[in-house]
């Protein structure tokens, strides 16, 4: 790993995600809500400072990546599409994007932290350390996305290239991929996304139980005045 590098990626990925958090935080601060150039700057002064702050003698980064030691390229791609959507006000990814990229981290996150807890003696995070295949698993994912039009394939062409280069400090190819924290948020995400389209077909649903229930509450009604009508025709 080039340790230049590694700083570079490490101190960029903590300072965008705290600078989106706090971007996201302003307009709930202030009644104006809004977001100008100053504010912007402010903000991100801020996470710089908040980020060099020691606990004891190791700065605030070094200390959560501690615990924290390989964001992967998805998870710094959609840091800098929430930050550059912020900051410039321009989308990287569209719908179908964002969720090509949730629907990955659940799904392949899922596979490789719970499988062991089904199958104990089967080690798909093993595969990762085989450089050659992986890479040439990692290459047909994201050709694949490419071609069915997802930008989530240039994310994972730019975790190939920092995987050739090493960029992380872990030699395995699932470490430029995923991570806990991607993975969760992956599912957390899609769990909101499933609970909100349930409530609204619920809805959907009630809504048109309360209208045949309505209709048919009216029928009688309508049926005697119909009646009534034609009484008062015949005379």
């Amino acid at each position: 790993m080039i340790f230049s590098l590694a700083f570079a990626f490490y101190a960029f990925v903590t300072v965008a995600a705290l600078w989106v958090v706090l971007l996201r935080l302003w307009p709930r601060c202030n009644r104006s809500g809004r977001l100008g150039v100053t504010v912007k700057a402010i903000t991100g002064a801020l996470s710089v400072f908040l980020l060099l702050v020691r606990i004891g003698s190791v700065p605030l980064w070094k200390y959560v990546f501690s615990y924290y030691p390989n964001p992967s390229l998805p998870m710094l791609g959609l840091v800098s599409a929430a930050l550059c959507q912020r900051l410039f006000n321009i989308s990287f990814f569209k719908r179908a994007d964002c969720y090509a990229i949730w629907i990955f981290g659940a799904v392949i996150g899922s596979v490789l932290y719970l499988h062991p807890l089904l199958f104990g003696t089967v080690d798909l995070y093993y595969w990762g350390w085989e450089r050659e295949l992986s890479a040439w698993l990692l290459g047909a994912l994201a050709v694949g996305f490419l071609a069915w039009g997802n930008r989530f394939g240039v994310v994972l062409l730019s975790a190939l290239l920092a995987y050739a280069l090493t960029a992380l400090e872990s030699r395995n190819c699932w470490d430029y991929v995923m991570d806990p924290f991607f993975w969760l948020i992956s599912l957390g995400i899609l769990v909101v996304r499933a609970g909100i389209m349930s409530l609204s077909w619920i809805k959907r649903v009630a809504s048109r139980v309360r209208a045949h229930a309505v209709a048919e509450t009216q029928a009688p009604e309508l049926e005697v005045v119909s009646r009534g009508l034609e009484q008062l025709g015949d005379h």
